[in-house]
């Protein structure tokens, strides 16, 4: 990997960015320029030049993903491992903050997090509270319920309370209150303005009163959402001096990437995080700003520089991805957007100097700016204009060009085209052709989870489950490809039912009494319905998780899957984890966590417009034609873009403005002048030119189906390239260029683009070890397995442990004022006595997969057993524990570099010894054992060298501390131990990155959870 931290690898401008010293820098780059390298660069430098400790920085982005790249960055450029990084999204560190004060500021220590489909549900199951007259229509009692929320979301990036909402309303109502009887604003020709006036006061307090009960509404149920994560971080550090102190003196350095996309109080939030050094570096390209439907703030950019106006500005001009004349077309175009961008208030504004001379501030500091970028890609790049007569000429011509260009182009691959949407409804159209065309592509949607055939078909299962009579789901079960029951067999089956008027379920039960089903036919039906009776009769016991994983393994869904890899398998596993995860969250959250409540609650949610959220990764393989919009498109590149259907009222969009609107008066950031809307849609197109690297290709067509012929959007024609590029294609060239025999297509080994993990654990290496395709099953393609009891035993003494042991080293009370209630929160001093203990047992326990009632009631006994002997111990021991950085070291997390790598691990506690050493131990739950075996000490051996290396700490035992026997063995690694043991993990690592994953079959297979998917198992 290149190694970026190496100044040889970086423009000038780029080293001014990493080398700036102290104070406000406001790095400007342009799309392509490198922004990434340069904030990773920065982290590094100080790290490695200041002397900055790694935690001692604070990194924040937008998507999980950017977070993850831009850690893994860091880690292959570090020299030695750390504790920890403060690389996540803006959500993720306010969430990790409040987790940690929660007590603080009267939030419990569990608060769970609500996304757009949790939030509809809350509000949805609990609307008579609201109250709504003029937001309740009576056709659809719920029609508001989303525009409701999204209303308040936007409210929360704004920083606007529900406090301060209904102020506002109160304050509307008393002015019209006021108005005297007889005034002249009243007179006749003005009553009807009045009733105006009153009904617009009316809905205003309408709003404001359901703003207050959702808000409450969230906090009796212990919720929140992305917006609270922001606001009550902010509130916080507000609130609470002493905790802000200790951040502000924490993070010596903050950086933001992508600023554009802040919101109000994201920004807010880092400004006082950041006062009063200021250490601030926030990397923007307003010209990319394309979130404000999200409650993004254009206006932060620009605020940047009001605030902080001794800041550091340096411009990233030089593009690495594009050529000249595409980026030629694009600056052209985004000037139309002047006078709101970035460098031309800069450039402009004379104000801003004088005001600037006028406070004693050296007026050469405001120098011009120029964005317009160089490509250092010397050739000429293709731009065309392709016009067509029909939508199905459109989509074909694409095709045609694709397949013209990879004849042409030998170098190139599937994975070097894009096609790129406005709206998922052109993308959807474009996919089906691709499908008839036989060309490999992906369809990147956001959204769309409850509409994949895979995910309809476990639906659908559990609809069986609940109502035997459904027809339609029966049908589908019927028709799983898993069981692939022959098509005859299934028209006879129906015909059956139809002839006896019973339901197909029915005729299913009477499979051997139907007349001329094949033997094939009546072995699968016979075993789906055996499943559907054993788990139709437990699901009032089991969870809907533990339907889910059993019903997959025994119908043979999962082997089929896995058997079919290549041909959809992976993505369709992908979708199940996805739907497995949002299963989970059901779980974690309802007060009854029933099939039968799932099944409502999906119900609900489609009912609802919900579509079911979706993750992808375009890095992931095999190669594919890509198709996306153009906001998830945002960060990436390809050799080929094909922007299309370039017609009015599609690019530009309509603007569809909220269905409830902020009222002006509370609106706290400064909003650009001119048309919001088209300016937004400008920066859109923008983006997309800005993804080609040689090639872009715009497409339009006159004829989509409607009665009128649609015009062309008229950022064609703000691109000066209407009369030049233009092209009108007519049938023969799209039929000449589909009949190129098309030869590029070929069979590409399944794990080639299978997507590593961004670091590795001892866990993950020791199942490779054992069996490289169970450590494929489990770790790259996460196949769901049936849990076990046994770890969710431990799961739940691990975290009972941590939480007491917790509270026994603080040995503290906290005695601060509920910011959300009148009472205080008050801690007991000390450890606690055993009660308390069992409290937090009670708390903690985990309540999945055990096989029946006894079962869990036996470990529950044990666990309390368990705990009196632990109890026992800490008592009569009390041991000190280790700190680190002011806290107990209990779940140390460690980052250990070997060779280029980072493994991640967690020491559950670290206890201080006599003469600076300590001793780490790691519970375990179960049968203890006589000695300590090679493998048993690996464990351990890998904490040691973290200690040592990455804490800092001198281990002189290493314990494995077996909690059900309350039995203790220990050990210490020499230096020939942990160097052998170093070159085991670097070898393990290199084999794992050649993505060949065979199976090693033997005695393990018994024990593997893979065992009934996979072909090679030892029985």
């Amino acid at each position: 990997m290149e190694k970026i931290n190496d100044f040889d690898n970086l423009n000038k401008e780029q080293k001014q960015a990493v080398v700036f010293e102290q104070g406000p820098l406001l790095i400007v780059a342009g799309a392509g320029t490198g922004k990434t390298k340069v904030i990773t660069s920065r982290i590094i430098h100080l790290i490695q030049t200041k002397k900055i400790k790694p935690e001692e920085i604070l990194a924040l982005t937008f998507t999980d993903k950017a977070a993850e790249e831009m850690e893994i960055r860091v880690d292959k450029l570090l020299d030695y491992g750390y504790v920890e990084l403060w690389i996540s999204t803006f959500h993720s560190f306010c969430e990790r903050i409040l987790k940690t004060h929660c007590l603080d500021i009267g939030l419990a220590p569990d608060f769970k997090l609500l996304d757009q489909t949790g939030l509809w549900l809350l509000m949805r199951q609990n609307f008579d509270k609201f109250d709504l007259n003029y937001y309740k229509p009576m056709a659809d009692p719920t029609k508001f319920i989303h525009a409701l929320i999204s209303h308040f979301s936007k409210c929360k990036d704004e920083g606007i309370y529900p406090d301060q909402y209904l102020k506002y309303a109160d304050d509307l109502r008393l002015n019209l209150n006021d108005i005297p009887v007889g005034s002249k604003q009243i007179k006749s020709k003005h009553k009807k303005d009045l009733a105006t006036i009153q009904q617009e006061s009316d809905r205003v307090k309408e709003i404001a009163n359901a703003y207050f009960v959702f808000q409450k509404l969230l906090l009796d149920n212990n919720c929140l959402d992305f917006g609270d994560l922001i606001n009550y971080c902010l509130k916080l550090f507000q609130e609470r001096p002493i905790i802000l102190g200790k951040y502000r003196k924490q993070f010596k350095y903050i950086l933001i990437d992508e600023f554009q996309d802040t919101n109000y109080t994201q920004y807010e939030l880092v400004k006082l995080l950041a006062h009063p050094k200021n250490n601030l570096c926030v990397c923007a390209d307003d010209d990319q700003a394309v979130y404000q439907f999200r409650g993004a703030s254009l206006n932060n950019v620009l605020q940047f520089r009001k605030d902080f106006p001794k800041s550091k500005e340096i411009i990233l001009t030089k593009n690495y991805r594009s050529r000249q004349n595409i980026l030629d077309l694009a600056y052209n175009f985004i000037q139309l957007n002047n006078p709101n961008r970035l460098e031309y208030q800069i450039n402009q504004d004379k104000k801003i100097s004088k005001n600037a001379e006028n406070k004693g501030i050296d007026v050469k500091h405001f120098k011009k700016i120029n964005k317009k970028l160089v490509a250092q890609d010397k050739e000429q790049g293709i731009i065309e204009h392709l016009h067509y007569r029909t939508i199905w000429q459109e989509m074909n011509g694409v095709v045609a060009k694709i397949t013209e260009i990879m004849n042409e182009d030998k170098s190139t691959s599937f994975n070097d085209f894009a096609i790129l949407t406005r709206i998922n409804k052109t993308a959807n159209s474009f996919a089906r052709v691709l499908e008839r065309a036989k060309l490999p592509y992906q369809f990147l949607a956001s959204k769309g989870l409850y509409s994949k055939p895979v995910i309809l078909d476990i639906i659908a299962y559990f609809k069986l489950l609940n109502n035997c009579y459904e027809n339609s789901a029966v049908y589908r079960i019927l028709n799983l490809p898993c069981l692939n029951i022959p098509f005859q067999d299934i028209m006879k089956i129906m015909q059956h039912s139809l002839v006896k008027t019973k339901g197909l379920y029915e005729a299913l039960e009477q499979i051997s009494l139907i007349s001329g089903i094949s033997a094939q036919g009546v072995t699968k039906i016979v075993r789906i319905t055996n499943l559907i009776k054993k788990q139709a009769g437990g699901q009032k016991q089991n969870k809907v998780s533990e339907i889910f994983t059993q019903f997959l393994k025994d119908s043979g869904y999962l082997n089929y899957l896995i058997i079919h890899e290549n041909n959809g398998g992976r993505e369709n596993i992908e979708l199940i984890n996805q739907f497995y995860e949002k299963i989970k969250v059901f779980e974690d959250t309802e007060i009854d966590p029933s099939l039968n409540n799932f099944i409502e609650q999906i119900q609900m949610e489609i009912d609802s417009g919900e579509q079911g959220s979706l993750k992808f990764d375009a890095d992931t393989g095999p190669e594919t034609i890509k198709i996306m919009t153009i906001h998830s498109a945002k960060g990436l590149e390809f050799k080929y873009a094909f922007l299309v259907s370039l017609v009015d009222r599609v690019f530009p969009s309509i603007n569809r403005k909220d269905i409830i609107q902020i009222p002006d008066a509370l609106i706290k950031e400064i909003l650009p002048q001119g048309d919001i809307h088209l300016q937004e849609e400008r920066r859109l197109f923008y983006v997309a030119i800005t993804r080609a690297k040689k090639g872009l290709f715009l497409t339009s067509a006159d004829d989509y189906g409607g009665v009128r012929k649609k015009k062309e959007s008229r950022f064609i024609d703000e691109c000066g390239i209407m009369q030049n590029n233009r092209k009108e294609i007519r049938d023969y060239f799209i039929e000449r260029a589909m009949s190129i025999n098309m030869t590029r297509v070929k069979t590409q080994r399944a794990d080639k683009f299978l997507k590593l993990p961004g670091h590795f654990s001892f866990s993950q290496l020791y199942t490779f070890e054992k069996c490289p395709l169970q450590y494929k099953f489990a770790n790259l393609l996460k196949v769901r397995t049936k849990g076990k009891a046994i770890f969710s035993f431990g799961k739940t003494i691990h975290a009972t442990l941590f939480h007491f042991v917790n509270l026994y080293s603080r040995n503290f009370k906290i005695e601060q004022k509920d910011l959300f209630k009148s009472s205080p929160v008050i801690s007991k001093n000390g450890a606690g006595d055993f009660s308390e203990l069992l409290e937090i047992y009670d708390r903690e326990w985990i309540d999945d997969w055990y096989e029946d009632k006894k079962q869990k009631q036996d470990y529950y006994k044990l666990g309390k057993k368990t705990l009196k002997t632990f109890y026992e111990s800490l008592m009569k021991d009390c041991p000190s524990i280790q700190k680190i950085e002011g806290q107990p070291a209990l779940e140390q997390v460690f980052n250990l570099k070997i060779g280029d790598d980072i493994i991640k691990g967690v020491i559950d506690r670290i206890d201080e010894l006599d003469d600076g050493f300590c001793e780490i131990i790691d519970y375990k739950t179960g049968k203890a054992k006589d000695k300590l075996r090679p493998d048993d000490k690996n464990q351990l051996l890998i904490y040691q060298i973290a200690a040592e290396k990455v804490l800092g700490l001198k281990p002189k035992k290493l314990t494995y501390h077996y909690l059900d026997e309350n039995k203790k063995l220990s050990f210490i690694g020499n230096e020939q131990d942990k160097q052998e043991f170093e070159q085991k993990l670097l070898k393990e690592i290199q084999e794992i990155k050649k993505r060949v994953f065979p199976p090693k079959p033997g005695w393990n297979c018994a024990y593997c959870d893979y065992k009934d998917i996979c072909e090679y198992r030892k029985t």
